[in-house]
């Protein structure tokens, strides 16, 4: 999921989504958090966003027993380098402890550091195979996944065709930010005529943001 202005920037000039954002699409984020197994976070929004313990909310614990969910959101960050915020109380105080991601590449004394803070994983022989990450979440159970940013974590699942639903807020600002699209995208893109299609499946309005949900077509 995404929050995105009319010039299509995914931050403001602060360089946080927050600034872009609005209630009524705060609202929606959480609601989608509220009935997710597990958020999918890389590690640029982790430091960036500096994101709170995930814990078991009371008010969360019927919906999510409804569904069958664990009472609190698993953490899953993507990360490269390894070079996260770990004093944060993410960390130290969510109430599952959390899941970091990294190649078989990745620095051992980094690892070593990971592994005193989170369960680490490593997936992939020079960077993070999506694909298998994927996997390995969902022979765990956790099978409702929200990716919340940052570009190049969605960009790499959208390579992978592993995203089936979109959900998208439009948020009626202009950023102003210079936001360019990677000249260099075109050259990587699978297939010119191999593109995914999804279908706008729901949309509505509140308080001058469009909220739209994609799906992928069958």
């Amino acid at each position: 999921m995404m929050v995105m202005t009319l010039d299509g920037a995914t931050v403001g000039p602060d360089g946080l989504s927050g600034s872009i954002s609005g209630a009524a699409d705060k609202r929606v984020f959480m609601e989608t958090r509220r009935l997710s197994d597990a958020i999918v976070v890389g590690a640029g929004t982790i430091r960036a966003e500096r994101y709170r313990p995930m814990v078991a909310k009371p008010e969360w614990q019927d919906a999510r027993a409804d569904a069958g969910l664990a009472p609190a959101v698993q953490v899953v960050i993507v990360s490269g380098r390894l070079d996260l915020p770990w004093d944060e109380p993410l960390f130290s105080d969510s109430t599952l402890p959390v899941i970091v991601v990294t190649s078989e590449s990745a620095d051992a004394r980094q690892v070593a550091i990971a592994n005193d803070h989170a369960q680490v994983w490593q997936i992939g022989a020079t960077s993070v195979d999506l694909r298998a990450m994927v996997s390995a979440l969902h022979e765990r159970g956790l099978r409702r996944l929200v990716c919340e940013g940052g570009e190049a974590l969605l960009d790499g699942l959208v390579r992978e065709e592993l995203v089936d639903e979109m959900d998208v807020t439009i948020s009626p600002m202009l950023a102003g930010a210079g936001y360019l699209a990677d000249p260099g995208a075109e050259a990587r893109l699978p297939g010119t005529n191999d593109l995914s299609r999804f279908s706008l499946a729901h949309q509505f309005v509140e308080d001058e943001f469009t909220f739209c949900r994609f799906v992928r077509e069958s």
